[in-house]
This record gives C-alpha cells, sequence and structure tokens, in this order.
C-alpha cells in the first residue's frame, strides 16, 4: 500500500471524533509567500497606488508584522510556518546540519525536518494541497496533490511530485529558486522576469482546479533581489518587481474566487544595514575562540551561496583551536548572530563540561550586554537562551546555546577578517525580523490595527480558517477573533493523533543525479567525521 493511502487510513480513523472531513465553517486558503517581504517596501507603494492588489487585500481584511525565527532565516522559518512548531521541535535553524560527533556539517533537506508540515497532515486527512517553491521542501513528498520543491532543490533531480513534472518543468525552462545565485552575482532581471512569467502559468493552472483545500505558492525572487550588494531597497529594481507579484497576486486571487480566504505572508523583512559586528572576531579577541598559531587565512568564499557558506565555515573553524575554544560563533543573518559553546561530551574536542555551561553562558551574556559605542549606547539589545527560545527534543544538537539580538542598526556577520565593529558608507541589505501577514476572505472581519504575530500561528491559524482539526502538538495562536462569527478552535488531543509512522514523510525515490552534496569539512585539523 502507498503510504498516502495508509495516511488517510490511520489518520481519518485517529481523527473522526474531532471530525476527519473538516471543513466544518471552513473554506480553502490559498497562501502566497513573498520572501523577504516587509511593510517598510508595501506600504508606501501602496498608498501610492502601486500596488492594487495588496491594498485591496488589506481593504477587505486584516494585517499583522509577522516576526521571523531568531534568527530571521529562510531555513528555519519555513518549516516553522509549515509545521506550526518551533526550531527545537522540527529541527531545523540554519542551511546547514551538524553532522554526528564531528564539527562538520552537511546541506539541509525536507527530510531533517522531524515536524510533518501541514500539507502531509493534510494529505493524510484526504484532503488536496498544491504546493510550489516553500524552501526546505527537496526531495519532493508524495503527497495527495502537487509539490514542487523551492530552494535548495537540485536542478537536474526529480524535485517535483508527481513524478515526471520536473522533466516537464526543465523542458518549459523553469529553474527552482532562480537558479544557483552567488551573492556577489549582478541580478539578472531577465531571468527572474521570464521565470515568473512561466510560474505564473503554471500556478494559475493548479489554483483554477477545484480539487484542492490548500494552495501554497511562495516566491523567492524578492529575496534574491534584495541580497545584492549596495542594493537600494526602495529602488526601481524592487519596486518593478513587487508591481509585478502585486499583479500576479491579483490574477491568483481571481482564478481561486471570493470564497477562498487569502493569505500573503513573508518569512523576514529585509533593511539596510551600515554598521556590522563581526561576532568570530569578537569571540577570538574576548579569548573565548582561540586561533591557532600561525593559522591567518580561511577557505575561499568563491562558488554558488550555499557552497560558499560551507567553505567560510570550514574555514573559519580551521583558523581556530578547537581543543581549547570554549565558544564558537555560529550562523548570522540581519542584526542577529548566533554562539555555540564547545561541550564535552556533545562536540568531538568539547572543552567545557556541562557542569561548567550555566556559568559561561551567565559570563558571556554578561560581555556582549557591555558592548558599547564610544559614546555609552549600548550595542546589543537582548541575549537569548536558545533552550529557552526553542525547548523541544532536537533543541541541544540544532539550536545554539546563545542568540544574541543587536540593535536593528547592527548587520551580524563571521568572518576570519575585519575588526568586532565596523561603520561603512554603503547600505548593506539583509534579513530583519519583521515580515508581513495579510488575510482576507469571506469570514475574515476587517480591522484597521497591526499587531504581531508569530510564525508558528501560521498553520493553526490555516488549520482553523479550513476548519480542520488543530493537532495537539502546534504551539501557535489561530487567533479565532480575526473571523466576523469566531468558530470554536478544534484541538486534537494526544491520543488522537495519529501514529508516530503516519506522520513521517512519503519522500519517494528522488533520483540522485544532479543532487548537490554540500558539506563543509574540517578533517586536515583532526575533527573533522
Amino acid at each position: 500500500m502507498r503510504l498516502r493511502s495508509a495516511l488517510s487510513t490511520i489518520a481519518c480513523c485517529a481523527f473522526a471524533l474531532a471530525g476527519c472531513s473538516g471543513s466544518a465553517g471552513g473554506t480553502r486558503v490559498l497562501v502566497v509567500g513573498w520572501d523577504g517581504a516587509t511593510f517598510d517596501l508595501l506600504d508606501p507603494m501602496v498608498a501610492e497606488g502601486e500596488l492594487p492588489h495588496v491594498a485591496a487585500l488589506m481593504a477587505r481584511g486584516r494585517t499583522a508584522t509577522l516576526e521571523s525565527t531568531r534568527i530571521p532565516i529562510s531555513s528555519a522559518a519555513w518549516p516553522t510556518i509549515s509545521t506550526g512548531v518551533g526550531p527545537g521541535v522540527h529541527g531545523v535553524y540554519s542551511f546547514f546540519q551538524p553532522e554526528d560527533e564531528s564539527y562538520d556539517v552537511r546541506l539541509v533537506s525536507a527530510a531533517d525536518v522531524a515536524a510533518p508540515p501541514i500539507w502531509r497532515v493534510l494529505s493524510g486527512r484526504g484532503q488536496r494541497a498544491h504546493v510550489w517553491g516553500v524552501p526546505i521542501t527537496y526531495p519532493p513528498e508524495q503527497i495527495d496533490g502537487t509539490l514542487v520543491a523551492g530552494m535548495l532543490s537540485p536542478f537536474g533531480a526529480q524535485y517535483a511530485h508527481p513524478r515526471g513534472l520536473a522533466d516537464e518543468l526543465r523542458s518549459k525552462g523553469f529553474v527552482p529558486d532562480l537558479g544557483v545565485w552567488r551573492q556577489d552575482q549582478v541580478a539578472d532581471l531577465d531571468l527572474i522576469r521570464r521565470q515568473l512569467d512561466l510560474k505564473e502559468r503554471e500556478l494559475l493552472e493548479l489554483a483554477g482546479r477545484q480539487d484542492w483545500r490548500l494552495c501554497m505558492f511562495v516566491f523567492k525572487s524578492l529575496d534574491v533581489l534584495c541580497h545584492r550588494p549596495n542594493l537600494d531597497l526602495q529602488g526601481p529594481e524592487i519596486r518593478e518587481l513587487l508591481r509585478r507579484l502585486d499583479a500576479i497576486l491579483g490574477r491568483l486571487v481571481q482564478s481561486v474566487g471570493p470564497d477562498t480566504t487569502v493569505v500573503l505572508l513573508s518569512d523576514h523583512g529585509f533593511k539596510s544595514y551600515r554598521r556590522a559586528f563581526n561576532l568570530h572576531r569578537w569571540l577570538v579577541e574576548g579569548g573565548w575562540s582561540v586561533q591557532r598559531e600561525g593559522e591567518s587565512t580561511g577557505t575561499s568564499a568563491a562558488g554558488p551561496l550555499a557552497q560558499a557558506k560551507a567553505s567560510q565555515r570550514a574555514g573559519r573553524l580551521a583558523t581556530l583551536d578547537l581543543g581549547v575554544s570554549r565558544a564558537i560563533a555560529d550562523v548570522a543573518e540581519g542584526n542577529f548572530g548566533a554562539i555555540r559553546l564547545n561541550v564535552v561530551g556533545r562536540e568531538p574536542a568539547g572543552v567545557l563540561t556541562r557542569e561548567e555551561v550555566p556559568s559561561a553562558l551567565d559570563e558571556l551574556t554578561a560581555r556582549l550586554g557591555e558592548i558599547e559605542l564610544p559614546a555609552g549606547v549600548p550595542v546589543v539589545r537582548r541575549v537569548y537562551r536558545g533552550a529557552d527560545l526553542y525547548p523541544g527534543p532536537l533543541q541541544d544538537a540544532r539550536v545554539p546555546d546563545l542568540i544574541v539580538e543587536f540593535n536593528p542598526a547592527w548587520r551580524v556577520y563571521t568572518d576570519i577578517f575585519g575588526p568586532p565593529m565596523s561603520v561603512g558608507t554603503q547600505p548593506f541589505p539583509d534579513h530583519a525580523l519583521d515580515g508581513i501577514l495579510v488575510i482576507a476572505g469571506p469570514s475574515i472581519d476587517g480591522a484597521s490595527e497591526r499587531p504581531r504575530a508569530q510564525l508558528t500561528d501560521v498553520a493553526p491559524m490555516l488549520y482553523h480558517l479550513m476548519g480542520e482539526p488543530i493537532p495537539a502538538r502546534l504551539e501557535g495562536d489561530p487567533n479565532p477573533s480575526i473571523e466576523r462569527r469566531p468558530r470554536p478552535v478544534r484541538r486534537l488531543t494526544a491520543d488522537q493523533e495519529p501514529g508516530k509512522g503516519s506522520l513521517q514523510g512519503d519522500f519517494g525515490d528522488p533520483d540522485s543525479a544532479g543532487g548537490q552534496e554540500v558539506t563543509s569539512r574540517i578533517e586536515s585539523i583532526g575533527y573533522g567525521g
């Protein structure tokens, strides 16, 4: 028996008390993701009449500022959106996963997401979903519906379900995530336009069908374009792209009809930074990370972005004596940086014992709080304990020990070169915490205020809007008050959840041809896997 058939049978039995078929007072939901969108970009253009379809959704619905994960990065944010749980539970915090008993890492994949995304749960309940472009969905699951994987999909592999769809899309010239891209490359606006035209045709065909409960379509083009160094985020290229995305949004909304609830969201925002903080150099100068004698150069960061980031990490660790370093700079994005302690029994060359960890965290937190500009202005806004921010069974293995939020003027990075603090003359665009959430539909009560919402709120809200019972494990708030006539929230209890086996993904047998094995290797210093 195919797994998705077993899923439907098992899940329906388990959900019988809560209503397996759902839809009690619910609607179909179209989710459109604009990766990297922020109200700082949208609001001025809405006011000027340049985004009429976004404006129409706002006028008949409501908005919220959608807080990203800390740190704000697509690899952690999209699994949080789709599963309704945080990185300590779903297990993905960056674009790389640590290898067991090693300092090495490998590129993350959909198989690393330990919690079931909403389309898998719906498929198990006999509800069809069409999913396109969501990051961290390769290899594609065999769901009831369509799944075209997004960011990090190997272009020559079978990145879509049903099987054969990837070959069909390749024959039309489609490339997932706009192709392999580099942070230092010049934006290919013609490529973006061509891919948007192709993607729009395919999405309109899917959305125009009557066979689905959920469509979730993510556009990565804004994030790709915004990542160019020295780019003016209010410049003509960004405005042209947003107008194009707005036009596509309008046609998608028209195709699904007035009885469908529409959700427009982003996983994080974007802003320009002129001040930079090098967390790696700060740890070195403070004696937390200890450089090896004679080591002054790292690995080149040339090549595609995923490979470049892996090379940067390997090069940075290669400069350190991991046998005496107590702490290591981890992933950084926007005004957030992370620190991982070098713990005995957890890291191969651990230095700190478990008993020493609390005092080390206290000391690091205090030292970070003391960082100031010459005028006495603090640089760090808040320091989080990873275990407190993202609890769960995978917290210790996947989530950094400290997550540092700097003041919004400061971009955080990790490099073996440069001083801890620097001020540049050219703006550097990077991620920001605040994304967007716009909701409109036949049951949605309009409101002018703009509250804050969490990424973990999205999945329970989608279940509720569709009239589906919410899985017991979900962490967020479904916000039933956004409806004109709020319905009771239906939640499953733990004993109504399907068995563990039925929550596992069926990823089929995707071709390895064209796959990308991106790893960070530091075997030369004796601590590789």
